[in-house]
């Protein structure tokens, strides 16, 4: 389902604030290939709406009550696989991104991506591709590097 087919993109939209919803909401509105068929403001919200709607993407906000970002994934990817889910956050850490790249989204993008940069990859996103970036990749390789020689240096007690 992608624009080049004249089908529109179907987009589930889960974030806990409502201004933010309306703010994507109506960044999405002023395009003619996508088209947001739901709202979720929580986990079991995004179950539920994920399970009726069959969207192509599922964008998440990583923090929001309810089931997690990763649990969330695993149902999804195990549950409805031709839903891909893209996390748009405000929380730009190395051990959420590592967790989510892990879970099997698409994409990891920050709240202050542009416009542009936001509906890039959601089309991308609906053609299959992978968006992590090379600095991600990066920075997911660091971080493990670093926190695996940290476990690894605990003794037992600690």
């Amino acid at each position: 389902m992608t624009a080049q087919t004249n089908e529109k993109i179907t987009i589930l939209l889960a974030d806990d604030h409502p201004v933010t919803r309306a703010g994507i909401r109506s960044v999405l509105s002023h395009t003619t290939d996508l088209e947001i068929v739901g709202e979720a403001q929580n986990g079991v919200e995004v179950q539920q709406m994920v399970s009726e709607l069959s969207p192509r993407i599922l964008l998440l906000d990583l923090r929001m009550p309810g089931l997690g970002p990763a649990k969330l994934e695993t149902w999804v990817r195990e549950n409805y696989p031709d839903t891909i889910t893209l996390i748009l956050t405000q929380h730009d850490r190395d051990a959420y991104l590592a967790e989510m790249m892990d879970a099997g989204v698409a994409g990891y993008l920050v709240k202050n991506a542009s416009t542009n940069q936001l509906l890039v990859a959601i089309r991308r996103a609906a053609k299959g591709d992978a968006l992590f970036t090379n600095e991600q990749i990066q920075r997911v390789y660091k971080w493990r590097k670093v926190v695996g020689q940290k476990w690894h240096s605990l003794t037992e007690r600690e």
